[in-house]
């Protein structure tokens, strides 16, 4: 794997923004968040972040596994070979203070000299858009309610990428978590075990973890967002939303 960032490259992102946020908020405010949801949508919206959890965990242990015990890459027990095949060059985790952060960070990183760490030029500039940014619905709503910034937000198992060829990688990610999540419920069923299914008998895969192409890198240094009203830049910024909501609640109490 190419270690650099080359002009060109597609900007990735695998998973969602605000996951930890959000069910941080979930255990600090049931009662303000149910009183805005039906209680089935609710239900259905923590199955969905449950069972997402679980998918990660798996992934986790089988690269852990294949690492004889060490930290592995979960994408690649998905995908064997997929840094590879689809030109991956450089991956950055996606955590306290949320994907605009992250973004800022990685095309920072690109500025650094690998045997010093010192920083060496201006980094990687890249041309992104907020929406293709995978947000669940859900996400969005619990925003709403609190007044929150979700590209600020704290996230985990989200990760950017920057690679050749990642239309293709968001389309084959997909859709072989939906193969797998129907083998296992296919074998379930063969078992006689009837968790993958609904009342009717339908089968219920699990929601597959997203992947978007929401930007490009390019040659010039400035990272500017391009779908909003006007031409936006993004700046150096190390708040974190929802510690800062937190924050101020503490303050009005």
């Amino acid at each position: 794997m190419n270690y650099r960032i080359t002009p060109g490259q597609d900007l990735v992102m695998i998973g969602e923004v605000g996951t930890y946020a959000v069910k941080k908020l979930l255990e600090l405010y049931p009662d303000k968040i149910r009183e805005r949801f039906s209680k089935t949508y609710l239900t259905e919206e923590i199955r969905k972040l449950s069972e997402q959890d679980e998918a990660l965990h798996q992934w986790y242990n089988s690269a852990r596994e294949a690492r004889a015990g060490q930290e592995g890459d979960p994408v690649e027990s998905l995908i064997p070979g997929y840094k590879r095949k689809y030109g991956v060059s450089k991956i950055y985790t996606v955590e306290k203070g949320g994907v605009l952060k992250a973004l800022w960070d990685f095309c920072e990183s690109e500025a650094l000299d690998p045997e010093t760490g010192k920083k060496k030029g201006n980094g990687a500039g890249c041309r992104f858009r907020y929406d293709r940014i995978p947000i669940s619905q859900f996400t969005a709503e619990i925003c709403e309610i609190f007044d929150l910034s979700p590209f600020r937000l704290w996230s985990e198992n989200c990760w950017l990428m920057a690679m050749d060829k990642g239309t293709q990688f968001c389309e084959d990610f997909v859709e072989l978590q939906l193969e797998h999540s129907k083998s296992i419920a296919d074998e379930g069923f063969l078992k006689g075990q009837r968790a993958g299914f609904d009342s009717e008998g339908h089968l219920r895969t699990t929601e597959p973890v997203k992947a978007s192409v929401f930007g490009r890198f390019t040659s010039e240094k400035k990272r500017i967002r391009v779908d909003g009203a006007e031409i936006a830049y993004l700046t150096k910024e190390s708040y974190e939303e929802l510690e800062k909501f937190l924050k101020k609640s503490e303050e009005i109490i």
